[in-house]
């Protein structure tokens, strides 16, 4: 399955709901791959953000090497499941 807009927005509603302290976010730039980690206070900044500079299909609307690749929420432990 591939991931959308709709998958990440879900996320981020479902790091919400679990009043949970982090989203992460696994980018893969150009065939280098990073995990952002975004704190709770900055969720709907940065869900705005990557709506915006992501197609539908989560490429980079600017380069299409650059892709959102997967991701999770949680505590700092859940950062394993994305790398």
């Amino acid at each position: 399955m591939s991931l959308t807009k709709q998958h990440l927005q879900n996320n981020f509603n479902k790091a919400r709901e679990a009043d949970s302290p982090y989203v992460f976010i696994g980018i893969s730039a150009e065939g280098v791959d990073e995990v952002i980690v975004i704190p709770k206070r900055s969720f709907e900044d940065k869900e705005n953000f990557y709506l915006s500079a992501y197609d539908e299909n989560l490429n980079h609307v600017m380069n299409k090497k650059v892709y959102i690749r997967g991701f999770s929420f949680g505590d700092v432990d859940e950062i394993r499941n994305i790398i």
